[in-house]
């Protein structure tokens, strides 16, 4: 059974260092996709400035006669890559977890982000500063979203499509939830910018959380911490599923078709077979049938070492004797007398090489 126990630890080993190879690797391709694609991006953008030079000379130079470039006819002005990525999130290697709580902060963290698809945001600066547009999708591992009307690039595919009207990603740093607030003093209701958002504990009372929130939503609410406002979700439609023939219905996965007692598996032995692969080198646990057999070859083995053994021959004899000897005596220890000559030598050695440095010796 060591010899077991032994493979299977072998096999962990082997498989986490191959595991721990196959993640280095993959870093290292990351890295190199995100450093082509940012080169490509700039080398783009380069392009552009170069082309936008010669239109503004063609333009100066040929006034009437100069060539329409925005009739739609041709990709002017769309780009190929992401030049309007956010590149800054990337670093050529890996999202920066303070970059991306920084942006995240003033809507309550990357953990607890109070953000919804659906919300009503006005952009904070770019070229579309100023513009309140609704938030179609959150990326909040990139601590980015992307909008419905407003961000847009043309973008040209991969096999020279006609370009369309792509949303880009905005940082969740340069948008700011807007919401219709009354004012207690004037009973005017308008739109108010909330730079500051805070998550809480749901108020089960209020009709601002409900049930079907902690099953397709958020399990907090979001709170304006200097009015101590609750802003509500946006509201969302529960998905309607459709069952197929291929589909188990929940009828049929909440059946008991499975019975036991104290003295049974929790679970019939072809299951355990199949969640727990029977020949697998990781596996630890085994039937007593097994268990046995192994401990048979085993005894099988030392049986024939042992008879292996009586026939040795004399020398065979003394070398084992000697060995058994070695091992009873234990480590051997120096005396007083090999220590002083180990000193001896040391010194000599010490002055030697002083001599030759031309470094006379320093007394203690």
């Amino acid at each position: 059974m060591q010899k077991l126990v032994k493979r299977a630890a072998q096999a962990q080993r082997q498989a986490t260092r191959r595991a721990q190879q196959q993640m280095e690797r993959e870093n290292v391709d990351h890295r190199m996709r995100n450093r082509q694609a940012l080169r490509s991006a700039v080398s783009e953008v380069r392009q552009n400035l170069k082309d936008a030079r010669q239109a503004r000379k063609e333009d100066w130079e040929m006034g009437p006669l100069a060539p329409k470039r925005d009739l739609g006819f041709n990709d002017y002005g769309a780009f190929k890559e992401s030049v309007r990525q956010d590149w800054t999130n990337y670093g050529l290697y890996r999202a920066r977890p303070q970059l991306i709580e920084k942006r995240c902060a003033w809507a309550g963290g990357v953990r607890q982000l109070n953000l919804a698809p659906q919300d009503r945001v006005v952009i904070m600066d770019g070229p579309d500063k100023g513009k309140i547009d609704r938030i179609k999708d959150v990326q909040a591992e990139n601590g980015t979203v992307t909008l419905e009307n407003h961000h847009r690039a043309l973008s040209v595919g991969m096999f020279d499509n006609p370009a369309r009207s792509q949303s880009m990603p905005i940082s969740i740093g340069s948008i700011r939830l807007v919401y219709p607030l009354t004012n207690p003093e004037t009973g005017v209701t308008k739109d108010v910018i909330i730079n500051q958002l805070k998550a809480v504990p749901p108020n089960m009372q209020s009709s601002n959380m409900s049930l079907d929130r902690w099953q397709y939503g958020n399990k907090w609410d979001r709170l304006v911490p200097g009015l101590n406002k609750v802003i509500p979700w946006p509201e969302i439609q529960a998905p309607e599923f459709q069952t197929t023939k291929a589909d188990t219905v929940r009828e049929q996965v909440e059946e008991r078709t499975f019975y036991y007692g104290l003295l049974s598996p929790p679970m019939p032995d072809q299951v355990l077979d199949e969640l727990r692969n029977k020949y697998s080198r990781f596996r630890t646990r085994h039937e007593p049938w097994y268990v046995e057999r192994k401990e048979m070859e085993e005894a099988a083995k030392k049986g024939r070492l042992e008879a292996i053994k009586s026939m040795q021959t004399p020398l065979e004899e003394f070398h084992e004797r000697q060995r058994e000897l070695r091992d009873t005596e234990g480590e051997p220890e120096l005396s007083e007398e090999m220590l002083q000559r180990i000193g001896e030598h040391m010194a000599a050695k010490k002055s030697t090489v002083l001599n030759q440095a031309g470094v006379s010796e320093v007394p203690s």
